[in-house]
């Protein structure tokens, strides 16, 4: 099960490319949080909500698309999920057809890539209560739409109603108003009795990715679009680079912030000035294929971000973890039934089973594959902790000291630092 707790925009200055970065969003009032950082000082950290909120979602999305039943789940993996209760529930025959779960989509559920994760995991979640009334909604925007979208799913009669990208602000109003409905959000923490936060431990999958990519790479090049200067993006970078350094100390890793989820217009320009630099493996945090085609173009490798790519452009195709949330969804809904739900922040990686990855690509060796999957054992039991000092930021300055580390129970809120070997600066917010 998930671990509960209580609890600038990068110019391309010094790359041989301009690319005009598309400034979305404005400040809202009221949104700084104080979070402590890996060293035990507290730091304050303006969140710009009203980009973040839209987090791997479909920046050109029409909001507040119609309810719809979810379809069968016919995706597969490598490591699917464990059927926690559905085949004795099934065997029992055990009828949940009285439980109705609403989820809210940012974006388009056939985006191939994080909503279309959390569709999946809610599937799973169909195929452990036989009979569950399962049903969601599209495109729905932070912001006053959301409000709405939980609103109706809550008049419509939902027992349980999860937002997939950061709704909080949207939804505890409709939380309190409505304490016999439960709630689960992404990326919230306020604290509500009816109210659920879950997050992601991306860092465990990344690190493996990373250990792949530093075995491809031959130019010791490897670029890395992401969207905006977030904790789990920034962690995300971080562990991905550590991961490329364990196999290959030199390799370099050229992070560009591009200030957007979803712009494949963008993100082809910097796929393509990443590619003219030398990169000979691309990683990503947004959410356009153009990665993928640029690098089967330039004869290179591409790791997706909860997508699989493996169809797409197979040659260039190297892996990438996947988020399944399904674990989490189970849990919260066995607990609801039970009368045993507990609010507060729950926090999965690879050991809790909210990590699994895509196939590999042809490029990827039985002999990479055995170094990664004896790392991915050591994480799951604990032996061996990606974040154990000393690192450097790449500013030369020491972020964990030697014989220090950041605990997992922390790691929701790291990092404000990018460690040495990237490129690239964390934007000013």
């Amino acid at each position: 099960m998930g671990r509960q707790y209580e609890r600038r925009m990068t110019t391309l200055e010094g790359h041989d490319q301009e690319i005009t970065l598309k400034q979305t969003g404005a400040e809202v009032p009221g949104m700084n949080k104080l979070f402590r950082s890996k060293s035990g000082v507290l730091v304050s950290i303006l969140i710009v909500f009203a980009l973040v909120a839209a987090a791997c979602g479909d920046d050109d999305s029409e909001s507040g698309s119609g309810v719809v039943d979810a379809p069968a789940d016919d995706t597969e993996t490598d490591s699917p999920a464990e059927d926690t209760e559905g085949d004795s529930a099934e065997a029992a025959g055990e009828d949940y057809s009285d439980f109705k779960v609403v989820m809210i989509l940012d974006g388009s559920a056939e985006d191939g890539g994080w909503n279309t994760t959390h569709l999946r995991s809610g599937n799973r979640m169909v195929d452990a209560f036989p009979g569950i009334d399962f049903s969601y909604v599209e495109a729905i925007e932070p912001g006053q739409p959301a409000t709405n979208a939980f609103q109706d799913a809550v008049d419509a009669g939902a027992d349980l109603v999860i937002g997939t990208t950061f709704y909080q602000f949207d939804m505890m109003e409709v939380a309190d108003e409505n304490p016999d409905t439960y709630f689960l959000t992404w990326a919230g923490f306020e604290d509500q009795p009816n109210v659920g936060h879950f997050s992601q431990a991306t860092e465990d999958g990344r690190y493996l990715d990373g250990m792949v990519a530093g075995l491809l790479t031959e130019s010791n090049i490897i670029g890395y679009p992401v969207g905006f200067p977030y904790a789990e993006v920034n962690r995300g970078l971080n562990a991905f680079t550590l991961g490329a350094q364990e196999v290959n100390p030199d390799i370099e890793v050229r992070a560009l912030y591009l200030n957007t989820w979803f712009d494949p217009a963008i993100e082809q320009q910097a796929a393509e000035a990443l590619a003219n630099e030398g990169a000979d493996v691309i990683a990503h945090e947004v959410g356009a294929q153009v990665y993928a085609t640029v690098m089967a173009e330039r004869g290179g490798y591409v790791f997706g971000y909860t997508n699989d790519w493996s169809d797409f452009e197979p040659e260039a195709w190297a892996g990438g973890f996947l988020i399944d949330w399904s674990t989490y969804y189970i849990e919260q809904v066995e607990d609801i039934i039970a009368g045993e739900f507990t609010p507060g922040i729950s926090y999965g990686g690879l050991a809790e089973g909210w990590i699994e990855f895509a196939p590999y690509g042809p490029a990827v060796t039985d002999e990479m594959l055995e170094l990664v999957e004896e790392r991915k054992q050591q994480i799951i039991d604990g032996t061996f902790d990606m974040f154990a000092g000393p690192i450097f930021d790449n500013q030369g300055n020491e972020v964990i000291a030697d014989g220090a580390t950041i605990p997992f129970a922390e790691r929701d809120f790291c990092c404000d630092f990018l460690v040495e070997g990237i490129i690239g600066e964390i934007p000013a917010t």
